[in-house]
């Protein structure tokens, strides 16, 4: 038990110092110490895929290796890369690969083995694809934003797809079959076609990153909206036409989300913003729905309609705030001039300039003109 406790403690240590060095840092430092805390975190899983696959019973060892594994992922970007430079889209890419991996490989491995997939003889295949898949994946997302010449703006749009486009196949697979093998296809069929789309909506219009991030606000509000409908009027049989309305409520936001906020060049901290302006409006609408719902009340509309229509209100406001301010932003003259000014004081020479003026301008039997008080210059 005591080795079980530890693991989560040296985690929380890791994540800590990792933090620390994470903020003390600036630019593409700061992304460098990112990959290292990523690289660490994600050794953690593959450490505990590793107890999995080799029936590690020892409790010590199990512990052990998902440690042993998350030091080693971390020591190699940091022994391999001696300039310390990563760029924003190698890192998000690698990211990403590495989490679709998980769903992928796992995916794969139910199209294999169908509904017994977990059972004792043949998890370890499922769980070993899964990771290995993860690290190709992983490793495919580094070369690929290496070699290739992209926007944050249209990464950013490819890791989103590649997250909503299989939860959108998933629920709508649901509605038809809760086949094991049927749903692992779905995953991987609408995993291709989501890029394939991403491609489209990319050679239709090229949005920024903040853009991206202000559509996964709205995808997440209104896949969260489908998933309480589902919750509240579906059935309880797994396979129900209910799960349509995640499904709309994803491919929705995501539509929505292309069309409100097309050429409002938003920077991705205005992104942050609309995230965080949605998230804190549900909130307040949650606890107005807490003080309207009676105590004994089961789940109902009330709980997700209040969240909702605040969450929205409160995004609108945000993103009409930032259209406004870049509106205004955009109107402006650009700076061309890129001179820099100088400026010296040399209080000093207020005592020199009154030596000289009582003795003629001589100092030492020797010849000065009056001191400047300030000097400046200007570089073009």
């Amino acid at each position: 038990m005591k080795n079980a406790v530890r693991l989560p403690v040296v985690l929380f240590l890791i994540i800590c110092l990792a933090g620390k060095s994470a903020l003390a840092q600036q630019g593409d430092e700061l992304l460098f110490y990112k990959h290292i805390g990523m690289s660490a975190w994600n050794g953690v899983y593959y450490g505990l895929a590793a107890d999995h696959i080799f029936e590690i019973k020892d409790e010590k060892a199990a512990v052990a290796i998902p440690i042993i594994t998350a030091g080693t992922l971390a020591l190699i970007p940091l022994f391999t890369n001696e300039t310390r430079v990563i760029t924003s889209n190698q890192l998000l890419l690698t990211g990403h690969g590495q989490l679709i991996g998980w769903a992928h490989g796992g995916s794969l491995a139910l199209l294999i083995n169908g509904d017994n997939s977990f059972d004792e003889g043949k998890s370890k295949l499922t769980v070993g694809l899964a990771a290995l898949t993860s690290i190709g994946l992983g490793i495919a997302g580094k070369q690929l934003a290496t070699k290739m010449d992209w926007s944050e703006g249209r990464v950013a749009l490819y890791r989103h797809y590649g997250l909503a486009g299989p939860l959108t196949g998933v629920s709508t697979c649901l509605i038809f079959s809760e086949d094991a093998r049927a749903l692992a296809g779905s995953v991987l069929l609408s995993g291709a076609a989501s890029y394939l789309l991403a491609d489209r909506v990319n050679r239709w219009h090229e949005f920024t990153r903040g853009e991206i991030r202000a559509t996964q606000a709205l995808t997440i509000m209104n896949g969260v909206l489908g998933v309480c409908i589902l919750a509240d009027i579906g059935p309880e049989d797994i396979n129900t036409p209910a799960w349509i309305f995640p499904a709309i409520g994803l491919a929705g936001g995501t539509a929505l989300g292309h069309m409100w906020l097309k050429d409002l060049n938003l920077t991705p901290r205005q992104g942050m913003t609309t995230l965080y302006a949605a998230g804190l409006g549900a909130l307040i609408g949650e606890g107005l729905a807490i003080l309207i719902r009676s105590d004994n009340a089961d789940f109902n509309a009330v709980d997700y309609l209040f969240p909702y229509t605040a969450g929205m209100l409160t995004y609108s406001l945000a993103v009409s705030s930032l259209k406004k301010k870049n509106s205004i932003q955009a109107c402006l003259p650009e700076k061309k001039s890129s001179s820099t000014w100088d400026f010296a004081l040399m209080p000093q020479n207020l005592y020199i300039n009154n030596k000289l003026g009582g003795n003629s301008n001589l100092l030492n039997n020797r010849y000065f003109g009056m001191q400047p008080i300030f000097a400046a210059s200007c570089t073009f």
